[in-house]
């Protein structure tokens, strides 16, 4: 999860494949969005420096294993559960 220190708000994503967390959060910390359109929208309206508001937290470790579905289905569990949808920066 990413937390918007001034705002509040969250987003949700998920790591999964061959790299899985190394790969998602380097992408963060390269750009500050990986990828993901609030984060990216956010960052050109108040600039790049903003990424340093971003909080970043583990929600739930699972085994890989499982596959990519149950991963992404517990990302969709935790959207549901912090309601990043409604109220934070998760658009799907």
């Amino acid at each position: 999860m990413i937390a918007d220190k001034l705002t509040g708000k969250q987003y949700v994503g998920s790591a999964y494949g061959d790299e899985c967390i190394w790969q998602r959060w380097s992408a963060y910390a390269k750009d500050g969005h990986g990828g993901n359109r609030e984060l990216q929208n956010l960052l050109s309206e108040r600039g790049e420096k903003y990424k340093y508001n971003f909080k970043y937290s583990i929600l739930e470790v699972c085994n890989m294993n499982l596959g990519n579905e149950y991963i992404i289905g517990r990302e969709s569990y935790w959207k549901e559960v912090l309601q990043t949808r409604e109220f934070g920066l998760n658009k799907n």
